[in-house]
């Protein structure tokens, strides 16, 4: 039973050691992550799954994240609380586990900071997947989740990739116009808007967060929620989205 959803962008610049330089630049954004996920996780929650997109689909219930490759020693596990660094680092997830793709490990990370002790997944949904794919993947998912237990989503995706010449992907006319019509279908609250936002024009603007929406859409399928919006904005030509469902 999904009783919440936190929608936060898939920026590791959300971590600030990683964004030291812009560390006010985004304190906005941060704060805001922090009050979607402070209001979705509520007393009667008692399992969180993380949705994010990446280079396969899988359901993890156990692995690790680095953000190594972003200039900072921290690393996250899926199963344990967070490493700090200088201290002695904890132990891998059972078997080792797997490696946690970027927007998974930055909602595990998320997870920490929000002190969520209780259970949790992580869901990694093929970026390439087109909607029959994304949909059959949510049914496999939706599945597994099976029961009443109270569960909040925390949906880890970016806008477009191309709001400014300087943006990752250059400027695409129609950026500003997709992130518009993501922030709208956040702050209706409505499951339908949000699987009606199309994969071909997230695509052309760079729009990395599409399959994870999408995703959500399809397991929230059927809910009412109340809708909040936390941010909107794009501040490196890159559109990040805050918002949080709750259920009515």
């Amino acid at each position: 039973m999904i009783t919440g959803v936190a929608f936060v962008p898939s920026t590791p610049l959300l971590v600030p050691a990683v964004g030291v330089g812009a560390s006010h630049e985004l304190d906005h954004l941060r704060a805001g992550c922090m009050a979607a996920l402070a209001e979705v996780l509520s007393p009667a929650t008692q399992r969180v799954v993380v949705v994010g997109a990446g280079a396969k689909n899988r359901l993890y219930t156990e692995g690790s994240g680095t953000l190594r490759g972003f200039g900072v020693d921290l690393d996250v596990d899926l199963s344990f609380a967070l490493n700090v660094p200088g201290e002695p680092p904890l132990p891998q997830a059972p078997g080792g586990g797997e490696r946690l793709p970027l927007a998974l490990t930055l909602g595990t990370w998320l997870l920490q900071q929000a002190g969520w002790s209780g259970e949790r997944l992580a869901v990694e949904i093929d970026m390439t997947a087109d909607e029959a794919e994304v949909d059959s993947r949510a049914l496999e998912v939706a599945h597994l989740l099976e029961s009443d237990l109270p569960t909040a989503l925390l949906v880890v995706a970016d806008g477009s990739a191309a709001r400014t010449e300087k943006a990752p992907a250059s400027l695409h006319p129609e950026a500003a116009g997709f992130d518009a019509a993501v922030a709208a279908a956040l702050a209706s609250g409505l499951p339908a808007n949000l699987g009606a936002l199309d994969r071909e024009r997230a695509i052309e603007v760079s729009a990395g967060g599409w399959p994870a929406w999408h995703l959500a859409s399809s397991l929230c399928a059927g809910a009412e929620f109340q809708a909040r919006m936390h941010a909107d904005e794009a501040p490196y030509g890159v559109g990040y989205l805050v918002a949080e469902w709750v259920v009515r």
